[in-house]
């Protein structure tokens, strides 16, 4: 570049310099006008705190980003409104306008892609905080339903069913209380595949009228898990199922308990 920029071109590569996009001459023109000017730092700062949501360089950004940046750039430069032709002086030669088309639209499609960066990356922050407040609240669940459950087995009317392994080693309780509230506890199970979860029934009625009923779907790999039976159990059984469970016991049981 063999002249100097006007205030209103420095102006316009502001964003560009606070991405860190010019370089050569240009850059070197806009670092002076920056240094000497309180506004264009002020702007120039405003742009970077901007900025500063970007994702870490070494971050890998997610494919569906680079697509939305490609169609920025790929769009037709017809459509993108460059900024207006201003009269200079002889003191300042005017720039050519196809000079003056390319500066505008490279300050377009730098923009149009931060743009698109910093909503994916503002999207990811909010789903990956409303991720963690999940997993709190499944965690301050889970501790309440131990906590209950422990209480229950402490309690003087509380009736503890022991569950055997079919097969192998290891075991479960069921502590059931009175009023039908009861509770599935430390169970020995290994982890189940995605596509299977674990299944909790109870044997209930005499002779004919004997039927299973499920006490829930306890998922691939269960903890404590809560249930109410209005009715007098005979028999539990766990039994590992499909992922989405059975509406009959399969014949799949790893774990039954007669009760007492």
């Amino acid at each position: 570049m063999d002249r100097e920029l006007t205030r209103a071109e420095l102006d316009e590569l502001l964003p560009l310099f606070a991405l860190d996009a010019l370089d050569g001459e240009e850059r070197d023109q806009v670092a002076r006008y920056v240094e000497r000017d309180a506004d264009a730092r002020a702007e120039v700062e405003s742009l970077r705190e901007a900025a500063s949501f970007l994702p870490p360089r070494h971050v890998p950004a997610p494919e569906s980003l680079w697509a939305g940046i490609e169609g920025a750039l790929d769009a037709p430069a017809r459509d993108v409104e460059l900024p207006p032709l201003r009269l200079v002086t002889s003191e300042a030669p005017a720039e050519p306008r196809e000079t003056r088309g390319r500066r505008g639209w490279r300050l377009v499609a730098v923009l149009a892609a931060a743009a698109i960066v910093l909503a994916v990356v503002l999207g990811v922050q909010v789903v990956r905080q409303q991720s963690r407040i999940d997993d709190l609240a499944a965690e301050m669940h889970r501790d309440a339903v131990e906590q209950q459950a422990m209480a229950a087995r402490g309690s003087t009317d509380a009736h503890v069913i022991k569950l055997d392994a079919m097969h192998g080693d290891g075991g479960a309780e069921v502590v059931m209380l009175p009023d039908g509230t009861g509770y599935l506890m430390d169970s020995a199970l290994p982890s189940l595949d995605s596509d299977g979860t674990y299944q909790l029934w109870a044997k209930v009625g005499q002779g004919d009228d004997a039927r299973m009923v499920s006490l829930g779907v306890l998922g691939g790999s269960p903890g404590t898990a809560p249930f109410h039976l209005a009715s007098t159990p005979s028999m539990f059984e766990v039994t590992a199922e499909p992922a989405t469970g059975s509406t009959t016991p399969g014949t799949n049981v790893v774990l039954r308990g007669e009760v007492a």
